[in-house]
């Protein structure tokens, strides 16, 4: 009788016979390191290496303070040199002590909310995009799944807020994971923005792609409890924790700092501004090491392992001579086939400020990257910089200009009482004409001597000669520059503007914005591709989505992880419809083919957006569950030809359109009855 070698535990007890130094694993099950004490070489040199590039970004950091700084309106904070004194002072405390009022015309604030308000009327939606026809059900319920996570994470708001950062810094960073979250009482896939003050990575980056990236972190402010909750499993790991922040900072007294953009760009890379809190620094870094892959024909796995070569031989010898005691020819045997490499991989580093080890472990995720979402632009020469650096030029002069015209029309004549000395008598004080004078109902008495000329009032236009102009070509040139012009802001056309030229300039001004707005939608291309992949990792079982789209079918808003196990896919960033112009452009093309016959009323209110279409849909659904069961009852009583009749009668009266039914749906529309 043949053995069956497949029911045979072979692996254990070959693997048993390398020896107790060495273990098979799989990359997943690779070592955890978890609050270690023991400050090595390797973390001091990977916290020295962190602080290095952190401090190498600081010009990056103080460019967008300054950036934000014009943004919300502090314009004269610029230190310059007093020329009387020669100290360093504001420009605002310089022309407060000129005796002049430093004005503010916050003209880039307008700009920012301009373009803030294209992104949102212009939305984009991330759609899976299988490679296999075959697949695509299966990719619209992966795009449901991605838009479940968007809805749960606030991703529509959060990306607005980065892409306004995006603006005053040119960088946009952000962070996904797979976490337990308390406000839903469940483990789901999380994103959060990152700021730019607590963000460092390798800077000789020079692939807008970042393929060259090879380290990324933040700094992170955590309470004990939170840092206690996140790494300690026991109770010994906690007491070490607690020690190495000075015994849970219980020596401190809560300090309240204020809200606002001085305290976080004033934050340091190993001490907290608030001493309650614990600086924990999480570094993620590629490592190299040799590899032995292993591809075992016994199971079909395809795993890593701390193997040599020489030992996986030893373990096919072995092999053989087990299945050789059963009767098992040579060439019979699964055996293991194994690659050796010098690979490098994504690990991740939590630290101390003195070095401890907090947690390091491989990446964790499928993905087999960071968790974080980087874009830097433009990336020019290894240069970044935001859209505000462009105009705060323009910017400076305009309030230079606004405040000489002030100062101008201050200082001017307006008003001025000229009294001849010898023109008043000797009985009158002028005090007391002064006085009179500025009151709207006051009465002088005058006594003139003789040939004595009326006192008179002088007025003298202030002259602001070219300074109207310089401040026209001003607003042009930061129109021009930051390209919003004033058609794609709303302003009234000149009089005698076609409606189709002033369509056509406000078209050409969003060229100037595409380019901003292309490279952000390539960083939500980036960064939902490794969302996608961490939901396809972690959702293990059956999960209803909460967000169901109109645009995919009824079994989409189950997420099946069997069903998405092999296929391959792509995430596309594409232009969404949920826009008024695309509504209404939609709705026309469907009530033009209601009206043709081509589809019936449930299919138009299946795609239409009409504020009512759900509701009577459902209504139009039960009404015909009804009539199918009110058919059945029919066909009990009655012969079938005569049903039969009934039915096709029914159809083609279901097929016509109703005349009231079009009347209320073109009202809807807006075409009139």
């Amino acid at each position: 009788m043949k053995t069956n070698y497949q029911d045979l535990d072979l692996k254990s007890r070959t693997m048993s016979k390398v020896g107790t130094n060495k273990k098979k694993h799989k990359k997943e099950e690779r070592e955890v390191v978890r609050v270690s004490e023991d400050v090595t070489s390797e973390n001091r040199r990977l916290l020295s290496e962190a602080q290095n590039y952190w401090d190498s970004i600081a010009d990056i950091r103080d460019r967008d303070e300054k950036n934000r700084m014009y943004s919300r309106g502090d314009q004269w904070a610029e230190i310059i040199e007093d020329p009387d004194t020669g100290e360093a002072i504001t420009e605002e405390d310089y022309l407060k002590n000129q005796g002049k009022v430093p004005f503010k015309q916050n003209i880039i604030r307008q700009l920012v909310k301009n373009l803030l308000g294209q992104y949102r009327t212009n939305p984009t939606v991330s759609t899976v995009i299988a490679r296999d026809r075959a697949d695509a059900d299966s990719a619209d319920m992966l795009s449901n799944a991605l838009t479940s996570v968007s809805y749960a994470n606030k991703l529509e708001e959060l990306d607005v807020r980065n892409f306004e950062a995006f603006l005053h810094s040119g960088v946009v960073i952000g962070k996904s994971g797979y976490r337990y979250i308390k406000e839903r009482n469940m483990e789901d896939v999380t994103y959060d923005n990152v700021q730019l003050n607590r963000a460092f990575w390798n800077t000789d980056v020079e692939d807008f792609r970042l393929k060259d990236l090879r380290l990324v972190g933040e700094i992170l402010d955590l309470s004990l409890d939170d840092i206690l909750s996140a790494f300690a499993k026991n109770d010994e790991e906690a007491k070490k924790i607690e020690m190495w922040y000075n015994n849970g900072k219980k020596g401190f007294e809560h300090t309240a700092l204020e809200m606002g953009m001085d305290t976080k760009d004033s934050i340091d890379f190993l001490t907290t501004a608030d001493p309650k809190m614990c600086r924990v620094i999480e570094v993620w870094y590629l490592k190299s090491e040799w590899r032995t892959y292993v591809h075992d024909y016994l199971d079909g796995t395809y795993n890593i392992t701390e193997y040599s070569l020489d030992e996986v031989e030893e373990l096919n010898n072995q092999r053989k001579q087990l299945y050789a005691s059963v009767g098992v020819p040579e060439e019979d045997v699964p055996l293991m086939d194994a690659d050796r490499k010098y690979e490098q991989f994504w690990c991740v580093k939590y630290l101390t400020p003195y070095g401890q080890c907090l947690l390091a472990m491989e990446t964790p995720y499928k993905h087999e990257e960071h968790p974080y979402s980087l874009m830097l632009y433009p990336l020019l020469n290894g240069e970044v910089w935001g859209l505000i650096e462009d105009i705060i030029d323009q910017q400076r002069y305009i309030n230079r200009l606004v405040t000489l015209m002030d100062f101008i029309m201050g200082s001017a004549a307006k008003g001025v009482l000229l009294i001849p000395e010898d023109s008043i008598s000797d009985d009158f004080d002028i005090d007391e004409i002064a006085e009179e004078w500025s009151k709207f109902n006051g009465v002088i008495k005058l006594k003139l001597k003789d040939g004595a000329q009326m006192p008179k009032q002088i007025y003298s236009k202030a002259s602001t000669v070219g300074v109207n102009e310089l401040l026209a070509l001003q607003m042009k040139l930061i129109n021009d520059i930051s390209g919003v012009h004033s058609a794609i802001q709303g302003s009234e056309a000149k009089s005698g503007t076609p409606s189709s030229l002033y369509a056509q300039q406000a078209q050409n001004a969003t060229l100037n914005s595409k380019d901003l707005m292309e490279s952000f939608r390539y960083f939500k291309e980036k960064r939902d591709a490794k969302i996608l992949k961490t939901i396809s990792q972690f959702y293990k079982s059956k999960r209803y989505l909460a967000v169901g789209g109109k645009d995919y079918e009824e079994d989409a808003n189950v997420y099946d992880p069997e069903r998405v196990r092999n296929i391959d896919v792509d995430v596309a960033v594409s232009q969404s419809h949920d826009t008024p112009v695309y509504r209404q452009i939609i709705d026309d093309v469907l009530f033009n083919m209601l009206s043709g016959g081509l589809i019936d009323l449930e299919m138009f209110l299946e795609n239409s957006s009409l504020p009512f279409a759900e509701k009577l849909l459902d209504q139009v659904r039960k009404r015909k569950e009804e009539a199918l069961q009110q058919q059945q009852i029919g066909a009990q009583a009655y012969p079938e030809e005569m049903m039969q009749e009934a039915q096709n009668v029914g159809n083609i009266a279901s097929q016509q359109a109703n005349p009231q039914t079009m009347q209320l749906i073109n009202q809807a529309l807006g075409r009139g009855a």
